[in-house]
């Protein structure tokens, strides 16, 4: 009699910590509202994994976000539920080729119900929620499904070891290829632009990349003070990465993008971090999807991807992160395609 009790109010008050890993959880603030008011189920949102009963996946599952949610899972109280909502959260949706994200929530933890859909609409997370309600009430406590799969970090351990040793030959290649002569014609027009269109105030122009901080300095003097933006574009049959540094003049609207080159097999050029202090951030992201390593500044080290990709530059273009991603987790696999 006292397990029915038990039973029955565990299945009318489960407390759910609300971590968001993406936009999958949009359309769940929806059901804390009329006319759907799923407090009248004795649901509540918690601000503590440790005052929890459930946990809900919604959006795509990026590398860091796994680490997070399972240090977070391990925190809840037992008995304790999974559920996963949306696409990203089950296949991977459209991340499916990314190389920052993971693809199912159940690799890592044994999942109770599944919402399918891009979003999901509050009305479905509803019924997830009302017939795992209803489930609980019928069996034992200590029959809950959701656990920590015993691989789990193995898994995690594994991917991360391939990254590294792929990043490990494509560097290896690299440096196989630095003997290789550059075929890229560059010519230095600063102060003039090689291109200006009018209409937009945009002026194009060029520099050597040793007379980079002499020719920013110089537009920063002339009004140029507000820094946009560094672009690259990875040419490897030419040997170089293009930089280009934006400048904007805020008192006019105009723009100078200054283009400069890096070679690929050691792209390294100065840093403007003291010119223009945002640039010390730009930098940084510079150097970790395109490999551009900027000499002097303090903190050159992974920022967004920290956690997420251990492998080369991503955004390099020899660098195939969807053909490393169907080898590794789908076994060569074309996925969903």
């Amino acid at each position: 009699m006292l397990e029915r009790i038990a039973r029955w109010a565990y299945a009318r008050s489960l407390w759910m910590i609300h971590y968001c890993s993406a936009c999958g959880a949009v359309e769940f603030p929806p059901l804390v509202m009329a006319p759907l008011d799923w407090e009248r189920y004795g649901y509540m949102p918690t601000p503590s994994p440790r005052q929890s009963d459930l946990y809900i996946g919604m959006g795509y599952l990026t590398k860091k976000t796994v680490k997070l949610v399972l240090n977070m899972y391990r925190q809840m109280p037992e008995p304790k539920l999974v559920l996963a909502g949306c696409n990203c959260t089950s296949t991977g949706g459209p991340y499916w080729d990314s190389y920052a994200t993971y693809k199912r929530l159940d690799d890592f933890i044994e999942v109770e119900g599944w919402v399918p859909g891009c979003m999901p609409m509050p009305d479905d997370y509803l019924s997830m929620i009302e017939y795992v309600r209803k489930d609980l009430g019928k069996r034992p406590l200590n029959a809950y499904v959701s656990k920590i799969k015993p691989d789990a970090f193995k898994k995690i351990s594994e991917w991360e070891e391939l990254e590294k040793q792929w990043r490990k030959e494509y560097e290896e290649k690299i440096k196989e290829d630095s003997s290789k002569p550059v075929s890229y014609e560059f010519k230095e027009t600063y102060p003039s632009c090689y291109e200006k269109d009018e209409k937009s105030k945009i002026c194009k122009t060029s520099v050597n990349p040793e007379k980079i901080r002499d020719a920013l300095m110089d537009l920063k003097n002339k009004g140029h003070v507000l820094f946009v933006n560094i672009n690259t574009v990875d040419y490897p049959d030419k040997g170089v990465i293009e930089v280009y540094y934006v400048l904007e003049n805020p008192s006019d609207g105009s723009q100078v993008w200054v283009k400069t080159y890096a070679k690929r097999a050691s792209p390294e050029i100065d840093s403007v971090h003291d010119i223009f202090p945002l640039a010390k951030y730009i930098e940084r992201e510079v150097y970790e999807f395109m490999g551009v390593v900027f000499r002097n500044n303090p903190e050159l080290k992974k920022w967004i991807l920290d956690g997420n990709w251990e492998g080369p530059p991503p955004l390099r273009k020899d660098v195939d992160t969807a053909g490393f991603v169907m080898k590794t987790m789908y076994g060569g696999y074309k996925y969903g395609r």
